[in-house]
């Protein structure tokens, strides 16, 4: 992380990364996206105007695995976080397209991550988690629904401010990137998503990071198959740890991570 890169996360709590996927790269990971999309639709269990989410989307396919250490995006997560952390989360979300003359949901979704966290701990909250959201299709226009920050919540106390009679936060901004744009984010950053009121789906694949001794949100362990065919950085990351101790007083063997990041540093 250059110190541009760093001082516009730092005072906005998010950085876009443009191209952090090649175009192939990103045409493979919408089509398995959409498959397992229309997959839910057919079998009814999503309505076409639904929002869709499944979590834990790398067990539903390998294609995913190679985005836990992303070499244009999972190094910042690194320099932002340290090298004792993990995989939190995994998850493909697909928006469609609103119901002719739907109108939008009131206080639109804004929130924070981290599930109970947000009200459980002390204001001000630490950073704990940094997401990285993989867009798969084109939100450049108006109506496709992208992605909506408040750039510099993260060191709000609370929730951000409305003006009288409106609903939006102020300074609310909308994250207009073309496909194969990685957008990093932090947990404390409230967020939301758009009002999708184009004629395609809005695809995005999300990847979050915490501390190793927190709790992963949509998994206990991964499979099997996963971590033996794993390297042992891609293991650490995976939630693997050889004692239970070693999520707390990690030694090298539970973090390999930390040598790489030393190197690194070194370099």
């Amino acid at each position: 992380m250059d110190s541009d890169q760093r001082r516009l996360f730092e005072e906005s709590g998010y950085l876009v990364v443009e191209e952090a996927l090649p175009g192939e790269v990103t045409q493979r990971l919408r089509q398995r996206a959409l498959a397992l999309y229309e997959a839910d639709l057919r079998d009814r269990k999503v309505g076409p105007h639904d929002f869709w989410e499944m979590r834990n989307c790398l067990v539903a396919d390998d294609v995913f695995l190679d985005l836990v250490d992303w070499p244009a995006t999972f190094p910042l997560v690194v320099d932002l976080l340290g090298w004792n952390v993990q995989l939190s989360t995994s998850h493909l979300t697909v928006l469609p397209p609103a119901a002719a003359g739907a109108q939008r949901p009131g206080r639109g979704g804004w929130h924070r991550d981290g599930g109970t966290s947000a009200s459980e701990m002390a204001e001000p909250h630490p950073r704990l988690w940094v997401k990285i959201g993989y867009w798969l299709s084109d939100t450049t226009d108006s109506q496709s629904g992208a992605m909506r920050l408040v750039p510099g919540s993260h060191r709000l106390l609370g929730k951000p401010p409305t003006l009288p009679g409106e609903e939006e936060p102020v300074g609310a901004v909308d994250l207009r990137v073309r496909p194969g744009t990685a957008v990093l984010f932090e947990q404390r950053t409230w967020h939301a998503r758009g009002w999708n009121r184009s004629d395609r789906p809005r695809i995005g694949l999300f990847i979050g990071y915490s501390y190793r001794w927190i709790r992963p949100m949509d998994y206990v362990t991964m499979p099997a198959r996963l971590l033996e065919n794993a390297s042992p950085i891609r293991r650490q990351l995976l939630g693997d740890a050889r004692t239970q101790m070693g999520y707390y007083l990690p030694t090298d063997e539970d973090v390999p991570l930390r040598a790489w990041a030393t190197a690194r540093n070194d370099e």
